[in-house]
């Protein structure tokens, strides 16, 4: 199957996702507290990263992160509160037509289903517009709550990397959950 526009233009004309509870947008420096109030806490860091301990240092991480490269990099805002709760990044490889997704989420709003929610408008973007053959995503192995997330869009176990990466002076392994296009499409005509 061809596509007419690259996948980087129409990821471009795509900079905004909406869904029923959240708008997928282009985050940035405004978003600064928001993001240190999840960023600074260090239970929903646990997973991510080492959490921020001041607002100029989410300001420059938002900075460098999401503002000189914001393609495939999403705020969640919150439709009925207008907050931003948190993150999702969809990285795509055009030479491999494949894509990758990444998350965090404040925890004020974990178990609500706004992950899930807001990566299905990720496989949608990812498979019906920019027509990928496969979608990935990696979780620190023991981080049940994620794997879920992955299970819910319909993802399925692919692999384990041992000690991929550093993690409060520990190595940490990582599970790679895998969707390809045929599957989604399937799931979405069950």
């Amino acid at each position: 199957m061809t596509i007419k526009k690259s996948r980087i233009l129409l990821l471009a004309e795509n900079i905004v996702l909406e869904t029923e509870r959240l708008i997928l947008r282009p985050l940035t420096l405004e978003d600064a507290a928001d993001v240190f109030e999840y960023v600074s806490d260090e239970e929903t860091m646990e997973h991510i990263f080492e959490p921020h301990t001041s607002l100029q240092q989410t300001q420059e991480f938002i900075a460098n992160y999401y503002v000189s490269s914001p393609l495939g990099f999403y705020a969640m805002e919150h439709k009925e509160d207008r907050k931003m709760i948190g993150a999702i990044e969809f990285r795509i490889n055009d030479q491999t037509h494949q894509g990758e997704i990444g998350y965090m989420l404040n925890k004020n709003y974990w178990r609500q289903g706004l992950t899930t929610e807001a990566c299905f408008a990720i496989l949608s973007l990812g498979f019906d517009t920019l027509l990928l053959d496969k979608i990935i995503s990696g979780h620190d192995t023991g981080h049940d709550a994620s794997g879920n997330v992955l299970k819910k869009i319909g993802m399925t176990f692919d692999y384990i990397m041992k000690d991929s990466h550093q993690s409060k002076g520990q190595m940490v392994d990582t599970t790679f959950y895998v969707i390809t296009r045929e599957t989604y499409l399937a799931n979405q005509q069950a």
